[in-house]
């Protein structure tokens, strides 16, 4: 608490300063959102040379907004043996629901901490249970642990009943989102309803040229972002369409909503990717977050582009899991939608 109450004094001291300088780092940004870009910066910077078991730590213990945690039901549980944390909006259908993978470069990241306001969020706007999946992490567990754990949570959730699901993630949660279309593509099981890819880690070469451009207002770093890849990856090479979809085959995948903030140092490599889904023929809806840097949605607070972010997810949630006819939703009302038997509640 120490640590971040003082990079966060720090930061509002030199977002000020430069303001007073120079104005605004990005002219749509209020003090608040340059603040937090700036703590953001600070803390990847400060956490970069770290060991993962410490920057997991460190990461699980910050504090997180929790304004729509609060308004939902939390329940513990697994899905095919892998825990996950079910998010459950008043009245949430069984027909239908969001299997969420935190982002975190396969190295940190939670569904319990880093982004359980941002599911919770999800939920409460779709009005559909959201499921954050702790999937395996890296290096202890390397490709293709990830995608073996999410295989196997969706096939559980399906074994519930769940007619409906929309796959979802954030970064190197995207990725994994759309790997796990692909992979069920190709063992002929059905893929999710639709894919919502929030900055999606598409290419873990990172070859864009918008890291570079980028770099000034967004709060990752090329550098050690491949440390990361490569922690991930073990043997795999970074650009192995197996970790990259970029360079996979995308024919005949199901509707994608693709989201990338137009600050963020991954811009051009999202880009390419959406440009490579459209040639394969895939559904995409493509959705620029302006002046905003990586996960739009985490600043829906701070800024309007953000806000406008989380509308279109929702917008196409909700189109991907319609209701089918005759389905009741009085029945399910307050219950988690496929929550496995006996877990506790939090």
């Amino acid at each position: 608490m120490v640590r971040t109450l003082r990079m966060m004094l720090l930061s509002l001291f030199h977002t000020l300063r430069s303001r007073w300088s120079r104005g605004p780092l990005v002219a749509s940004w209020s003090v608040g959102m340059e603040v937090i870009v700036r703590f953001l910066r600070r803390d990847w910077e400060e956490t970069a040379s770290w060991s993962f078991p410490r920057l997991r730590a460190e990461s699980d213990a910050s504090p997180y907004p929790t304004a729509n945690v609060r308004k939902v039901e939390i329940r513990d549980g697994e899905l095919g043996g892998v825990p996950a944390r079910w998010f459950v909006p008043p009245g949430a259908p069984a027909h239908a629901a969001v299997l969420f993978f935190h982002g975190g470069s396969y190295i940190y990241g939670s569904a319990r901490t880093t982004h359980a306001d941002l599911i919770a969020r999800l939920a409460l706007r779709t009005g559909l249970t959201a499921i954050g999946l702790e999937y395996r992490l890296a290096p202890e567990h390397p490709y293709p642990a990830q995608l073996d754990d999410a295989h196997a949570a969706v096939e559980a959730l399906r074994a519930t009943g769940v007619e409906k699901i929309v796959v979802a993630g954030d970064s190197a949660g995207g990725n994994l989102a759309l790997m796990l279309q692909i992979r069920l593509r190709d063992a002929g099981e059905g893929q999710a309803a639709g894919c919502v890819l929030i900055s999606p880690w598409s290419d873990l070469t990172m070859p864009a040229a918008s890291f570079q451009e980028n770099d000034p207002y967004d709060y990752g770093t090329r550098e050690v972002l491949l440390v990361h890849a490569r922690a991930f990856a073990g043997d795999v090479p970074l650009d192995d369409p197996r970790i990259s979809p970029v360079h996979a085959d995308l024919k005949d995948l199901a509707p994608v909503f693709l989201l990338v903030g137009s600050r963020e140092i991954p811009r051009d490599d999202i880009l390419a990717l959406g440009e490579r889904l459209e040639a394969a023929g895939v559904d995409v809806v493509r959705h620029l977050a302006t002046d905003l840097p990586h996960n739009p949605p985490f600043f829906a607070d701070y800024h309007p582009s953000g806000a406008a972010s989380v509308d279109g997810i929702v917008d196409f949630i909700r189109a991907r899991v319609k209701e089918p006819a005759g389905a009741g939703r009085e029945e399910t009302a307050g219950r988690g939608v496929g929550q496995t038997e006996g877990a506790g509640g939090s």
